[in-house]
């Protein structure tokens, strides 16, 4: 029972537009990281982040990407805009005002659109933060997953509890109104009671926006190499599912609705940019590694090259190492299922048959029967949605779907 973590002006335009209208979201992959924590999967490079050559090198590879890709698009209005990593807030501040300026030259979005930056504790300051205000991000995400020092050493994390906390304080005298923390559950040693503790902690912070993880082993880490050798203590199941159920309670009670399977926000601070990926928005995404997802002529994916060099040197998506993809009706069908799944609001019978053409119990039924039989998916007034009992089993409710 482990889920991975697969965007006032033009927002409100955005959701006012048919779902083959709907903007696209921007995605920026900065990959500089400190340190590879033992978890991660996302492509990142640990310690290049003390080069600001290095640094220089990538962002002009990131614009010339942006400025052979973007033309076409000119004047085009965007959904939201995510730096993610790596360590975004490790990127030196004028060298991320370059590539806002870049996107400014072709995309337009205006103060009220959603643009998010992720950090991590110990790499900003006061000082970095009022910068990166001033530039124009307008929504924090910060990388806590525990505030218990023990915890944050078993992770790989360079940060201490302390430093999380004083991040998130600094971040609101910074002026950020809209701040999430990253919180990650079911960790090796760790007990019911000491999740308890880290997320009360969470909850007392304040913060509008709260993502709580359950640990995912994913295969080529570190923790994976340990997981196959019996060296890393984890949570039964049992105390997985107990740690799930209490958290979405315990969030709700404190004003956080459960928006997503892992995301909890207040009303109007669910992250724009990520319902976007649920929901089956296009999203152009840039940098090495950067997934890219668009509808028009054809359901087109293309990820870039995993390799900083290369991308360095201009191998972008359609090398040997980049690939692209044209996306099946029925691998598209199944997707837009599994994303919708991950929603409170299920896969919503209109949107459904706006996007493909078709009912979706035409599409599905064996499997909405099946899983309605079982009590693991119910039928609401205009969507199909997981019962309390099919979250825990959500991963195997999504793959039915898949081709």
């Amino acid at each position: 029972m482990q889920w991975r973590r697969v965007i006032k002006g033009e927002v409100k335009f955005a959701m006012m537009l048919s779902i083959h209208e709907r903007l696209p979201s921007v995605y920026v992959h900065i990959p500089f990281c400190e340190v590879k924590c033992g978890y991660c999967d996302f492509f990142s490079v640990p310690r290049g982040y003390e080069d600001f050559d290095l640094q220089n090198q990538y962002v002009e590879a990131l614009i010339r990407e942006m400025q052979g890709r973007l033309e076409p698009h000119r004047g085009r209005v965007i959904h939201s805009l995510f730096f993610g990593g790596g360590t975004p807030s490790l990127l030196d501040p004028t060298l991320l005002e370059r590539i806002l300026h870049t996107l400014r030259t072709f995309l337009s979005w205006g103060p009220e659109t959603e643009v998010t930056l992720e950090s991590n504790p110990k790499t900003v300051s006061l000082e970095k933060l009022r910068t990166f205000r001033s530039l124009g991000i307008n929504r924090l995400s910060i990388g806590v997953q525990s505030f218990q020092d023990r915890f944050l050493k078993t992770l790989g994390r360079i940060h201490s509890g302390a430093d999380a906390r004083r991040t998130v304080d600094d971040a609101l005298k910074a002026g950020f109104e809209n701040v999430s923390c990253d919180m990650i559950f079911a960790l090796p040693g760790q007990t019911f009671e000491d999740w308890q503790k880290d997320l009360q902690e969470a909850i007392s912070l304040g913060t509008p926006h709260l993502s709580a993880y359950h640990l995912t082993i994913e295969g080529g880490t570190a923790f994976d190499g340990l997981h196959r050798k019996g060296k890393l203590n984890l949570p039964s199941e049992e105390e997985g599912v107990r740690c799930l159920t209490w958290t979405r309670e315990a969030l709700k009670a404190a004003g956080l609705d459960a928006y997503e399977i892992s995301n909890f926000a207040r009303i109007g601070r669910e992250s724009v940019h990520n319902k976007n990926y649920w929901e089956y928005g296009e999203y152009f995404g840039f940098g090495t590694a950067a997934a890219s997802f668009t509808k028009n002529p054809n359901r087109m994916r293309r990820t870039n090259v995993r390799d900083l060099k290369k991308y360095v040197a201009g191998q972008y998506a359609g090398s040997n190492d980049g690939s692209s993809e044209t996306i099946s009706p029925q691998l598209a069908m199944g997707e837009f299922c599994m994303l919708g799944l991950r929603m409170r609001e299920g896969i919503e019978d209109e949107r459904f048959q706006a996007e493909f053409g078709c009912s979706l119990s035409a599409a599905f039924r064996p499997q909405l029967t099946k899983w309605q039989q079982r009590g693991w998916l119910e039928r609401g007034a205009r969507s199909w949605m997981l019962t309390a009992d099919g979250l825990l089993f959500a991963d195997e409710v999504a793959a039915s779907f898949l081709p």
